[in-house]
């Protein structure tokens, strides 16, 4: 690749998931190979885009157009390419990947209409159902609608209790509420609405065991699916607590027959390709017994915190940090060149 690469790594963002954000970019920061790359973590609060230089220690702003900055020394460090940590919005939604295509800036994701697509967890579920892949049944709630005691009692007919009312535009499991009874339906609608969503997903409950499955660039231009994970959640669900609070046991590689994970590896490769992913992604699914897998969740910023799954699953792979990062970068670089 020549000459070192400067790597803007971004973090934080304008969500509840800022925090997250920030571990996994402060975990891409330690491991980047710096015998090829030169990367710098780049800010991206509400109150402006900044980087924290590891000579000075001070905020020094940021050109969004270019991702420059000033070092100590008075030069210029201009970003080759963009490595995305920010979880939610504006990572996850497009917003950010629009800006970069914009500016003619390689990242690690998807473009922009395929990330803010995705982000829509109800525009994600039509479109798998559409293209063949088990999914949940599902009821949408629009933001001018209201929900009478009839409505209700149609939705819980159509859907059965339990069921989890979500946020369509939320990650981390940020507003997800299980809902066991009928009287406790509309007030999770009205607490999702509060995470700024647009619309309201309520899904029915699956019942089995939940995995998870990575999928990653191989070095090839095609795509790799690393070892499944099962998660067993001590809470109702895999919610914020159980991702990130250690409230769960996630067991990787997972106990399952090689027909099994063979079946979760496939779907996960196959939302992949008909979601048209780019980079590091994540599916998570329910694997009902003796059923098909059926996607529950797709995560296109995956977390890579210490406690986050995908760096486990590369391990056991065979895949260290280190590789998986740099596995991320050439791809990125690949794809703009393409």
């Amino acid at each position: 690749m020549g000459a070192s690469k400067h790597i803007a790594v971004l973090a934080g963002g304008y969500s509840g998931e800022a925090d997250v954000s920030r571990r996994s970019a402060a975990m891409v920061m330690a491991h980047m190979d710096r015998a090829r790359f030169t990367p710098y973590l780049v800010h991206i609060d509400p109150d402006g885009w900044w980087v924290e230089p590891s000579d000075s220690g001070t905020r020094t702003p940021v050109d969004k157009d270019t991702l420059a900055y000033t070092n100590a020394e008075g030069a210029t460090v201009r970003a080759d390419l963009a490595f995305v940590m920010v979880h939610g919005t504006p990572g996850e939604d497009g917003l950010l990947q629009a800006h970069l295509d914009l500016c003619g800036i390689p990242h690690t994701t998807a473009s922009a209409r395929v990330m803010a697509t995705t982000f829509h967890k109800g525009w994600t579920t039509a479109l798998l159902r559409d293209s063949g892949i088990a999914v949940a049944r599902s009821v949408e709630c629009m933001p001018t609608e209201t929900w009478d005691e009839t409505r209700q009692s149609e939705v819980v007919a159509t859907l059965g209790l339990p069921c989890f009312v979500k946020p369509n535009e939320s990650g981390s499991s940020i507003g997800i509420n299980r809902v066991t009874s009928q009287d406790q339906l509309w007030p999770a609608v009205l607490e999702a609405r509060q995470t700024g969503t647009s619309t309201v997903l309520v899904e029915a409950l699956l019942k089995g065991r939940e995995f998870t499955c990575g999928i990653v660039p191989n070095g090839k231009g095609d795509i790799q699916a690393l070892p499944i994970t099962e998660i067993v959640s001590h809470n109702d669900f895999f919610d914020y607590a159980a991702k990130y609070d250690g409230e769960s046991h996630e067991i990787t590689p997972a106990s399952l027959n090689d027909r099994d994970v063979a079946a979760l590896q496939r779907q996960a490769k196959a939302v992949y390709q008909t979601l048209h992913l780019q980079g590091m992604a994540r599916v998570d699914m329910m694997m009902e017994e003796g059923g098909e897998p059926h996607v529950i969740e797709i995560n296109t910023v995956p977390g890579f915190s210490a406690q986050s799954i995908i760096p486990k699953q590369a391990e056991v792979a065979g895949m260290d940090k280190t590789a998986l990062i740099s596995r991320l970068v050439d791809d990125a670089f690949r794809r703009h060149q393409a």
